[in-house]
């Protein structure tokens, strides 16, 4: 699966330009980090502390 370059950091807003790389998940009203790996449909793949999960799309931005 081809994975686009990164947007410009700093964004606080979620985002549906694909990411690559460093990004924070919304979780429970708090944004924790994570690694972004790829994107289906409205959900992202991400890896945080070595576990895979898909989230909302809504809930991804890019890291600070």
């Amino acid at each position: 699966m081809p994975l686009a370059s990164s947007p410009a950091k700093g964004s606080s807003a979620p985002t549906d330009a694909p990411t690559t790389g460093d990004v924070q998940i919304r979780v429970g009203g708090r944004w924790v980090a994570g690694h972004e790996l790829g994107r289906r449909a409205d959900e992202v793949l991400v890896s945080h502390h070595g576990h895979l999960v898909w989230v909302d799309r809504e809930a991804v931005r890019p890291a600070e």
